[in-house]
């Protein structure tokens, strides 16, 4: 009865158009008032605990220093720094958006950001060279489902703190299979250049490419100091991430000038709403998994599994599809928030690597946020666009079917994601 209550009032508020972070608040407070066995002061206490968190004081941080980035110019930099390096090829204009939102998620750690800061970027240039705006919002749309798993990442971050992993474990993890999914958009590209006769980008010169690389090389150096800065024992990925607020700081003001007063009031404006969103959905996620997990929904989740026989990398496949689809709906974070601690006993019970379990997770809730109709993502790209969800579908098929093939191959090849923690001796 507790469950159908949770479930149903949660199924009801959002269907209303009620945030999930209230729905989630809301549907929890209903059932404590229903039953006697919890006292209502629970809903405090465990709220409270969702977000007293020294790890997650390093969202805030990498949100203001991602912004300021942005601002800073950094961003720009990136995509023409990317755009020198694949441009000869035919099909180089959307190969070069491809890489430049590779190191632009690198950047910002938030895929909404990458979506609108490349779309902005890169819109009008795909369009003077022939590209229909329907592609070239799927292309985006793409690129920045599978380049969450380029650190830094809100939703690493956020993982690795539900399931009390080492978050520069999961950033290590995430490098390979985003160069491997790159690859394979890549091949797609190239395949669509052929079939349909797409042109070429500018050519550059050996000189244009390192004066590029010369322009970008300090925003392509922030993953590298996070590593080195955390590996060396120099910082905590907290502290780096401060490190990294500073660092954007100077880049953006001090070297390429480009930083005003009203810039950084925007950015701390800008992480304020998004950090306490943020906020608000982890400590409700926290007393609504709470009342899941006290019902018996993990264990019968597990029970169930087991019962079924079903091996690993077939669980893997059912919990990819399971963050694909209410990735879809609820978003990347709230998926997180409710689904992973219920299954978090099964594949630990099973034996199943976790940083290469929560790998797949950030990929499959990548993809499901550019599901068609309801995926925030394919519904910011059909705004900034201006175009119907209907024109997006039939171009976004084919990289989506790709993504999902690089799914498939990270479940099957988990050496794929956990080779790096490995070899920089990473403990989680």
């Amino acid at each position: 009865m507790t469950i159908a209550i949770l479930l149903g009032a949660f199924a009801i508020l959002v269907a209303i158009g009620m945030p999930i972070s209230f729905a989630m608040g809301l549907s929890s407070l209903l059932v404590l008032g229903f039953q006697d066995t919890i006292p209502l002061n629970m809903i405090v206490h465990r709220t409270v605990m969702g977000v007293d968190s020294f790890v997650l004081l390093a969202i805030p941080l990498f949100i203001f220093a991602g912004t300021i980035m942005e601002q800073g110019g950094i961003s720009e930099r990136l995509i023409n720094f990317a755009r020198t390096l694949v441009g000869r090829f035919r099909g180089g204009l959307p190969m070069g958006v491809v890489l430049g939102t590779m190191l632009q998620s690198g950047v910002s750690g938030s895929t909404v950001a990458d979506v609108s800061a490349v779309s902005a970027m890169t819109l009008k240039p795909l369009e003077k060279a022939g590209y229909p705006r329907p592609y070239s919002l799927s292309l985006i749309s793409a690129s920045s489902a599978f380049a969450i798993l380029i650190p830094p990442c809100i939703l690493m971050v956020v993982v690795a703190a539900v399931a009390n992993t080492s978050v520069v474990a999961v950033f290590a993890a995430g490098l390979l299979p985003s160069l491997l999914v790159g690859a394979l958009v890549f091949g797609l590209i190239y395949v669509q250049a052929r079939i349909y006769n797409m042109p070429r980008d500018a050519t550059h010169t050996r000189a244009e490419m390192l004066a590029g690389l010369k322009d970008a090389s300090l925003a392509l150096g922030i993953p590298l100091i996070i590593f080195i800065g955390i590996r060396l024992g120099i910082a905590t990925i907290t502290e780096m991430a401060a490190i990294i607020v500073v660092y954007s700081l100077l880049v953006g003001g001090l070297v390429y000038r480009n930083l005003t007063w009203k810039n950084i009031l925007n950015a701390l404006i800008q992480t304020g709403i998004a950090t306490g969103l943020i906020s608000i959905l982890m400590g409700f996620a926290m007393i609504f998994g709470y009342l899941l997990a006290t019902q018996g929904i993990p264990q019968a989740v597990a029970e169930w599994m087991r019962a079924a026989e079903i091996p690993a990398w077939g669980v893997l496949i059912i919990t990819a599809l399971i963050f694909i689809f209410v990735g879809s709906i609820l978003e990347g974070a709230p998926a997180v928030l409710i689904f992973v601690p219920i299954l978090l006993p099964l594949i630990r019970s099973l034996g199943i690597d976790m940083v290469h379990w929560l790998t797949i997770v950030v990929l499959a809730s990548g993809i499901g946020l550019f599901i068609p109709p309801a995926g925030i993502g394919v519904l910011m790209a059909c705004s900034i666009g201006k175009i119907k969800m209907e024109q997006l579908i039939m171009p976004l098929l084919p990289f989506l079917a790709v993504l999902i093939l690089g799914l498939l191959i990270l479940i099957f090849f988990p050496s794929i994601t956990t080779i790096m923690p490995q070899l920089l001796n990473l403990p989680y």
